[in-house]
C-alpha cells in the first residue's frame, strides 16, 4: 500500500508539472500587450458644460478641504452668493450657448451637489437626470495634510504641478496610506481619460453638464486640449461658479493637426480622412 501511494503521488506530480508546461506554453502563444488607459479622443459625441460649485462656508473662512470623510457633512454647503453664482451659472449655459443639457453631473461633496441641485431647477432637468459621481472622479483634489489648512497653500501646490506633473502635495503622515491622502495632476488626467471614456460611451450628441472643484476642472480641460498638465491653472483658471464650455464636436478645419477619429475609432458624419 505504502508502494500505491507512492506510484499515485509520483503520478499527480508528473501530471501537475505537465498541466503546467502546457499552460506556459499555451500562454505564451497568446501573450497580448495589456493597455491600462486609452489615450484622450481629438473629438467627442457630446458638448460639455463644466461648472466649478458657488461659494461655500469653506471659501468664506479661505479653508482648503478634500478628504471624502466631510463630503456629506452639510456644514460646508453654499452660501446665500453661491447660490446666486449657480442661477447665473445657468443662465449662461442656457442664454450664452445655448445649451439644453440633457444630464447633470455632480460631485458627492456638500459644495458640489448643493450647486447641481439649484441649477437642475434652472435648466428644467428632472431629479432622474441628475446624477451624483460616487466614485470619486469629479471629487477635488486630494490634499492630503492641506485640509482645512489656509487656501494661499494652493499657489505653492502650482508652482510644484509646473515643474514635475508627478508632484502632489504634501500627504497625511498619520494616514495608513499617507500616498492615497494627495493627487498630483497626472493622477487627474488618469481620472480625465475614465470619466470622459465613460460619458463618451454612453451618450451621443448630448449637453452635459459636470458640476466638480477647481483643480478637478482645470485639469480636465488641460488633457481634453492637450496643453501641459502643470499649467492647468494658468490655462483654464475655474473662478467659483465660473462656466467653462468644451466642444470638441464639430468637423477639424482644413489643414488642422487634430485627427477627426472619435472615440470609436470612426470617422463623424461629414469628415474625411485628411491623410490617405
Amino acid at each position: 500500500t505504502v508502494t500505491q501511494r507512492m506510484n499515485r503521488r509520483k503520478v499527480l506530480i508528473s501530471s501537475v508539472i505537465t498541466s503546467g508546461l502546457l499552460f506556459q506554453s499555451n500562454n505564451d502563444m497568446n501573450i497580448k500587450e495589456a493597455n491600462a488607459f486609452i489615450d484622450l479622443p481629438s473629438r467627442l459625441h457630446n458638448r460639455y458644460f463644466l461648472v466649478r460649485h458657488g461659494e461655500s462656508t469653506l471659501d468664506v473662512r479661505n479653508q482648503i478641504l478634500s478628504n471624502p470623510s466631510y463630503k456629506y457633512d452639510t456644514t460646508f454647503g453654499l452660501t446665500a452668493k453661491g447660490v446666486q453664482q449657480i442661477h447665473e451659472a445657468a443662465r449662461i449655459i442656457i442664454e450664452e450657448y445655448d445649451g439644453s443639457p440633457s444630464w447633470l453631473y455632480t460631485s458627492n461633496f456638500q459644495r458640489s451637489f448643493q450647486s447641481a441641485l439649484c441649477m437642475r431647477e434652472d435648466l428644467g432637468l428632472l431629479f432622474s437626470e441628475v446624477r451624483t459621481e460616487f466614485s470619486g472622479l469629479l471629487d477635488p483634489r486630494k490634499m492630503g495634510a492641506l485640509d482645512f489648512e489656509d487656501q494661499s497653500n494652493w499657489n505653492d501646490v502650482w508652482e510644484n504641478d509646473i515643474k514635475d506633473p508627478l508632484s502632489t502635495p504634501p500627504p497625511v503622515k498619520d494616514s495608513l496610506q499617507p500616498s492615497a491622502s494627495v493627487e498630483s495632476v497626472r493622477d487627474i488626467y488618469r481620472r480625465t481619460l475614465e470619466a470622459f471614456t465613460r460619458l463618451e460611451a454612453t451618450y451621443f450628441g448630448s449637453d452635459i453638464v459636470l458640476v466638480s472643484h477647481q483643480d478637478t476642472l482645470s485639469c480636465f480641460c488641460a488633457a481634453l486640449y492637450g496643453t501641459e498638465l502643470g499649467r492647468h491653472h494658468i490655462d483654464y483658471p475655474f473662478e467659483l461658479g465660473q462656466v467653462r464650455c468644451v466642444d470638441l464636436s464639430a468637423a477639424p478645419a482644413e489643414n488642422s493637426r487634430i485627427n477627426p477619429i472619435d472615440l470609436q475609432g470612426e470617422y463623424a458624419v461629414g469628415d474625411r480622412s485628411r491623410y490617405l
